[in-house]
């Protein structure tokens, strides 16, 4: 997510494209001129790689909890960063 506010207007596709661009170049601009990096927008979307072994005990476990993978692994996740904060 991008906290940081950038917009932008047009009233033609052309320009909706021209002035996205310029935009996000004024955005990195300002950022440099802050001495900090860009905020990067997180999708909510990521690849894991894991053992196909440990990929069915998860889906299972999902299962038995009346969750998708997704939702499982996501509620797993969750409950892990909980911990730390």
């Amino acid at each position: 997510m991008i906290d940081d506010l950038v917009t932008f207007e047009a009233t033609t596709v052309d320009e909706l494209e021209i002035n996205f661009k310029n935009a996000v170049d004024e955005y990195i601009k300002t950022c440099e001129q802050l001495g900090r990096e860009p905020q990067k927008a997180y999708k909510g979307v990521f690849n894991v790689r894991i053992e196909p072994s440990l990929h069915k005990k998860i889906y299972k476990e999902a299962l038995s909890a009346g969750m998708s993978l997704n939702a499982f692994v996501g509620k797993v996740l969750e409950n892990s960063v909980q911990k730390r904060v």
